[in-house]
């Protein structure tokens, strides 16, 4: 156990690595995939104001009629109560959920290496996946991924525990720990029982596990109840067609799994193999995780660590999609990345006990630097552009938001207003969407952003509204337009 050893050296480097996130503990959500984040971040914000509400999640930029299932908001809900403990909303109590979700998914990590490998490569392959860059920024910023993968880890490590001992008891708590997990995010947990039926083979419990597998039931049922309830409740949304690129949230097969043009696409792997090397593997971490690969042959249990890699590579080309647009999709992958780069430290010791310290130290400071450079972007013009929104229309006003290409699911900038409403990219920009969301949905105010207003095709619209109040923004060389619609 990792809280029973934090007096060891090992414990206060898991310590020491934790609290280095704290600095980027900031009251602002940040790149990449802010966009993501300022959707999560809606949804505890609609659960604090308005109550919890699992089943009915909203989003900020569909206007009145707020209600769209993503995932299952499950992760959410805590923080909210948190929020509701404080007082307040607070970034930084948010962000102190998700690392306590992390640090979950780190605990029940090492306990699975420790129980498949040995303590000494649990030690430092759960020292690597701390010095990870997706582990560094994802683990506090405001992202219910590691939640996930907390629940995934929990499931597997019980089902271990239960294959062993012949307990069906483990097997059940590993099925409860599922049960969310798929719900929330299924793609994160499914890959794992490849793997977890090798081990039952090689422990000579197949057909054993399979009599008790039926508790992964719950499961299934989670998943195929919440996916039905996510078809009913978007078809529902409100038919805003006449928006460029709008549509229900109801198919979404092609963005889930890509095409096969993706799949036989040089440009598509070089981003996702530059990620695996630099985001995954972490800076130079791929030349001790090649040295890892040597030493596989020694490892106990190391079937399950090669399906486990094998069910990632499905994962990987299923999610084909999601895994070239998100990098954050690449997070399941660090686990076994974390054991074979800790395998590739050992190797390079050559019987020198101190070296694997000092060449985890390198990839540490890499790791930090390499983050610092890459990661924590705040885009200070939706931050001034929302405060500017937010200070100047009633609470309750309904906003259409133009600011170039922010596509129409784009909340960065009505998140950070407060306001609900709709994004209008600029290329989508016309007098009549403004004017059917006026009538249909209840716009109030238009709040456009650019160096001068469109006057082409624009002027009679244009005549037709009061002079709008005009902002010239400090973050960009631009100017808010904020137009009263009625």
């Amino acid at each position: 156990m990792i809280a029973g050893r934090l007096h060891t050296p090992f414990g206060w480097m898991v310590g020491l690595l934790l609290a280095l996130r704290l600095w980027h503990f900031g009251p602002e959500i940040d790149a990449p995939h802010d966009w993501r984040q300022c959707d999560t971040a809606y949804y505890i914000r609609d659960f604090f104001q308005n109550g919890i509400d699992l089943l009915h999640p909203a989003v900020c930029w569909m206007g009145r009629t707020d209600t769209l299932a993503l995932e299952f908001p499950l992760p959410e809900a805590p923080v909210a109560l948190a929020f509701r403990a404080l007082g307040q909303e607070s970034v930084p109590l948010a962000r102190a959920v998700f690392l306590a979700y992390f640090t979950g998914a780190l605990l029940y990590f090492y306990k699975i290496t420790r129980f498949l490998f040995g303590r000494p490569v649990a030690q430092w392959a759960t020292l690597v996946y701390l010095a990870l860059p997706l582990s560094i920024f994802y683990s506090r910023a405001i992202h219910i991924d590691f939640s996930v993968v907390f629940l995934a880890h929990a499931m597997v490590y019980y089902y271990l525990v239960g294959v062993e001992k012949r307990r069906w008891f483990y097997i059940l708590l590993s099925s409860l720990a599922a049960a969310p997990a798929f719900a929330v995010k299924a793609p994160y947990a499914f890959y794992f029982f490849l793997p977890m039926a090798v081990y039952a083979i090689r422990q000579k419990a197949f057909w054993w596990a399979v009599r008790t597998g039926g508790f992964y039931g719950l499961a299934l049922a989670s998943f195929w109840c919440w996916q039905q309830h996510v078809a009913t409740l978007n078809s529902a949304a409100p038919n805003l067609d006449y928006i460029l690129h709008y549509h229900k949230m109801t198919q979404s097969a092609s963005w889930y799994f890509g095409s096969l043009q993706q799949r036989l696409s040089p440009y598509h792997w070089r981003i996702l193999v530059q990620r695996g090397v630099l985001d995954a593997a972490g800076v130079g971490g791929i030349v001790f995780f090649l040295l890892g690969w040597r030493r596989l042959g020694g490892l106990p249990n190391r079937e399950f660590l090669l399906f486990w890699m094998l069910g990632l590579a499905g994962y990987v080309l299923i999610f084909f999609n999601l895994n070239f647009v998100h990098n954050y999709y690449q997070i399941p992958l660090l686990a076994p990345l974390a054991v074979l780069v800790a395998l590739g430290l050992q190797t390079a010791a050559a019987g020198k006990p101190r070296l694997p310290a000092v060449f985890f130290g390198l990839l540490v400071v890499a790791n930090m630097a390499y983050t610092e450079v890459y990661y924590y972007k705040i885009a200070a013009e939706h931050v001034e552009i929302g405060r500017l929104i937010r200070e100047n229309t009633p609470d309750s006003a309904l906003v259409i938001v133009t600011y170039r290409m922010m596509d129409c699911r784009d909340p960065r900038i009505l998140f950070r207003a407060g306001r609900r409403g709709w994004s209008v990219e600029e290329a989508a920009l016309r007098p009549t969407v403004l004017e059917r969301l006026r009538k249909e949905q209840g716009a109030r105010y238009w709040a456009y952003t650019g160096p001068v207003l469109p006057r082409e095709q624009w002027n009679d619209y244009l005549a037709g509204l009061p002079e709008p109040r005009i902002f010239r923004l400090n973050s960009v060389p631009q100017r808010l337009y904020l137009f009263e619609l009625h």
